[in-house]
């Protein structure tokens, strides 16, 4: 019996030991809301990593820099161009690298990303600056403005002075060209009941080519119906979704998972009769629009939807530290769920700097995130699982040597003399 026993946990404490192992190391067990310990590592991975992408030679840093961020201004790469402008401190150098951080500290005006930016601008030529400063939407360093006396003809001419300059007007303000508003914008665009009854149609003839963007538009339309529905942020990730779909820039492997969590929301075995229902009979676009939208109101699942949800928040969140274009460069590399709270830790570690770092690293930039491990109740089970099986075998190991090695019994003393 005692050997049965201590084959079989030789057996499973390997199992429990390799499957604990995976949950805290391939994403099971990642941090959806990572703690300040975890951003804090991986921006000094980041930072490791960023110092790694140059050559070796400190005197060839700056020229590698300095290619990197002429070639995001030619190809109007915004981001880049901002993640590279940011990595300065980091990609330039020990030398370099700190001048660039100090003349950012000595700045008093604007935000830590715009003095960081306006410091590594000085490690270029001057035209180009100008282009990244109007590229990039930067505001111009404000000037004081200088009274001047009217003439004196004027003043004879109107009879009276010249009016002063107005409290709280700029002299030197430019307007900018560069600014993401109408980017932000489209990013917002969740669809109409028109859209939604077109691909209703196609989607019932068999065209399932755009399968993740007719159901995330129809659960958009749907919660965004409902007062207790998909957020603001929901409805802008859904949106960022949808344009990455369509733009072919998701991997196979997260369209997959995608396609999946979304099959989970509105379960196809329910959503495909209800869709047939819905455009049998001839009817006014609008009309069928308002019936494919209640034919995803009665199939959506609230398990699967809660799963979805929580992947849409990882995206909004992404897009909030960095941009909706942005957020498209990152989950260009993502594979998967776990792949995504990572590019949220990159996000949330550098903002900016992911988008340079994943732009020189691809999906290995990922690695760097050290998302941490969530001690949910599975992993703590597994670990009392594993601590209860080991404790047992070493029982059972030291029951089997009383067993085959008895104590010998103690030699009778003799008793007076």
């Amino acid at each position: 019996m005692l050997a049965v026993m201590f084959n079989s946990l030789l057996i499973l404490l390997p199992v429990i030991a390799s499957n604990t192992v995976k949950k805290a190391y391939t994403g099971v067990g990642v941090a959806e809301q990572p703690n300040v310990d975890a951003i804090m590592q991986t921006s000094e991975r980041m930072s490791d990593e960023l110092r790694a992408l140059g050559p070796s030679d400190n005197d060839r840093k700056l020229p590698f820099w300095q290619d990197k961020v002429q070639q995001s201004l030619e190809d109007k790469d915004v981001d880049a161009l901002r993640g590279y402008l940011l990595a300065a401190p980091a990609m330039l150098g020990n030398d370099l690298g700190k001048q660039v951080r100090a003349r950012a500290e000595a700045e008093s005006k604007g935000t830590a990303e715009e003095r960081t930016i306006r410091a590594a601008l000085q490690k270029v030529p001057e035209s180009v600056a100008r282009s990244i400063e109007y590229q990039i939407g930067m505001s111009q360093p404000q000037l004081e403005p200088v009274a001047e006396p009217p003439a004196p003809e004027a003043s004879e001419t109107a009879g009276a002075p010249a009016e002063p300059v107005a409290k709280g007007e700029e002299v030197g303000e430019v307007l900018q060209a560069g600014g993401r508003s109408e980017l932000d914008w489209r990013f917002k665009l969740l669809g109409s009941y028109g859209d939604l009854a077109g691909m209703s149609q196609r989607w019932t003839g068999g065209d399932w080519s755009d399968a993740i963007v007719f159901k995330l538009t129809g659960i958009g339309l749907v919660q965004q119906g409902i007062s207790d529905g998909l957020s603001d942020a929901h409805i802008r990730a859904v949106s960022i979704v949808k344009s990455a779909s369509r733009s072919k820039r998701l991997t196979p492997q997260f369209t997959e998972y995608l396609d999946n969590l979304t099959d989970a929301a509105v379960p196809m075995s329910v959503l495909n009769p209800a869709l047939e229902a819905a455009n049998q009979d001839l009817a006014t676009t609008e009309v069928r629009g308002a019936r494919v939208l209640a034919a995803f109101e009665q199939s959506i699942d609230p398990a699967g939807l809660a799963r979805l949800e929580g992947d849409l928040e990882q995206i909004d969140k992404i897009a909030a530290l960095t941009s909706p274009s942005a957020t498209l460069t990152l989950l260009s590399v993502v594979e998967d769920g776990t792949d995504l709270r990572r590019a949220r830790m990159l996000a949330e570690a550098g903002g900016m700097q992911a988008v340079a770092l994943v732009k020189e690293r691809g999906h290995d930039a990922l690695r760097v995130a050290d998302a941490g491990v969530r001690w949910d109740g599975s992993m703590v089970l597994e670990i009392m699982s594993l601590t209860a099986a080991g404790m047992l075998l070493f029982w059972v190991a030291l029951s089997t040597l009383r067993i085959y090695f008895p104590r010998r019994p103690a030699k009778a003393e003799p008793i007076g003399t």
